[in-house]
């Protein structure tokens, strides 16, 4: 099956906003072994967008179009539709009492320039949107399967998930002679995409019925792997070996796999240790705080923390001797050994994490330049560890990789005390 995806506005291509329909529906269809074979992005221009409708249906077995659906002016991807396949617009009653029961729960009336928004080519078919009050609509053009969503990343993905992919898996399962697929995503941290390609590169040829994919998703990179066959049974079986090779291969440097998030694999490994964290930042200014209270739930292991970013408040705060202050500079070994043992003391807490550093674009010694990050833990039984970092690249890139590797310090201090079989 060949998907092409259209996305439409005039943001998309001046840069005002960043495009990320398309990456969530690559994604999405990849896991039903599907590759997006083009993307393409195109402005407010009625002529560009009609002609882009008639060359991806030419092409496609199924064109997914983003965004132009709403009740603005510059919402006109529907009539660009009618145009290309050279049938008249029509107002849908249907469309209609959906957009009267979602006004009238808003306690709003329903304004003229919404009734855009009835207007549907002949012949296509409404769906309904739970999220938003543009519909889904479906249309065939030519020996294609348009689907037109609206460009909201909340609409487009609740649509995405309710009604397109069903249908584009019916159709996928009802194919004589398919081929069938199965899918995993490997995720790492603290391995470059070259290291986590030459690990694996042994373990590819004795799968010859998987494909071996790489993705970077800083400060993460993955493993994709897809295995084919003639059958469900036998593609799960070809992927299973595939996987439990190159498990073996990455160790502990693979954290999870397909939706696994590395903040709430972290806090689950904290869970079941019984144990409880808190953090001490400078450079960071809390973003180990925010990746950790994103998940729900943290509350239970995450005790709190502290975003002591001027020596007055790590003297203050959690304790840092001014004679380490003094001594040693607010970015060094000593410093960040005892923010960790200062913020554990506190709070009371199994472990305690710290993180300072220069994070750009000023600051920095000739022994400590910009991207020089001091990571420490604190835990019970064993002398606090420091290490030291050097991170290349702009102020927020050196920020993430420092929360990542101080929160990868604890992950693999855990796993180290509680061996998983």
């Amino acid at each position: 099956m060949r998907v092409e995806l259209l996305c439409t506005g005039d943001e998309l291509v001046t840069g005002l906003i960043t495009d990320t329909n398309s990456t969530y529906l690559e994604s999405r269809l990849f896991d039903l072994g599907i590759k997006v074979e083009r993307v393409v992005l195109v402005g407010d221009v009625r002529p560009d967008i009609t002609q882009a409708l008639k060359d991806a249906a030419s092409r496609a077995d199924v064109v997914v179009v983003s965004g132009g659906l709403g009740p603005t002016a510059d919402d006109f991807t529907l009539e660009c539709a009618a145009e290309a396949a050279g049938v008249p617009l029509e107002e849908d009653a249907q469309v209609l009492g959906w957009l009267r029961e979602r006004y009238a729960a808003r306690g709003l009336p329903l304004n003229p320039s919404a009734l855009r928004m009835i207007r549907v080519p002949r012949g296509a078919q409404p769906v309904r949107n739970p999220e938003g009050s543009a519909p889904l609509v479906l249309m065939q053009l030519g020996k294609a399967q348009l689907f037109f969503l609206p460009g909201v990343p909340r609409e487009f993905r609740a649509l995405l998930e309710g009604e397109v992919f069903p249908r584009i898996r019916a159709v996928l399962e009802a194919r004589p002679g398919r081929t069938y697929r199965a899918f995993r995503l490997l995720r790492t941290v603290g391995m470059p995409e070259s290291e986590l390609d030459l690990a694996v590169a042994p373990v590819a040829p004795r799968h010859p019925r998987v494909v071996f994919g790489f993705r970077t998703h800083a400060p993460e990179n993955h493993l994709k792997l897809m295995a084919e066959a003639a059958s469900q049974s036998e593609a799960d079986a070809a992927l299973a070996a595939a996987e439990a090779e190159c498990r073996q291969v990455l160790g502990t440097r693979t954290f999870g796999a397909d939706a696994d998030e590395y903040a709430a694999v972290l806090l689950e490994l904290l869970r079941q240790a019984g144990a409880t964290l808190s953090v001490a930042e400078s450079c960071t200014g809390g973003l180990i705080a925010q990746q950790l209270t994103a998940i729900p739930g943290s509350s239970s292991v995450f005790i709190g923390g502290a975003v002591v970013y001027s020596e007055k408040m790590k003297a203050a705060w959690v304790g840092v001797p001014e004679q380490v202050l003094e001594q040693h500079t607010a970015v060094s070994r000593e410093t960040a050994t005892a923010m960790a043992d200062g913020v554990r003391a506190a709070c009371d807490t199994t472990y305690g994490l710290s993180v300072t550093g220069y994070a750009g674009p000023g600051g920095g010694t000739p022994e400590d330049p910009v991207g020089t990050v001091y990571c420490a833990l604190s835990a019970p039984g064993v002398p606090t560890r420091c290490e030291r970092i050097s991170v290349t690249g702009d102020r927020d890139r050196v920020r993430l990789f420092a929360a990542s590797h101080t929160l990868e310090m604890l992950r693999q201090h855990l796993l180290a005390a509680t061996p998983i079989p």
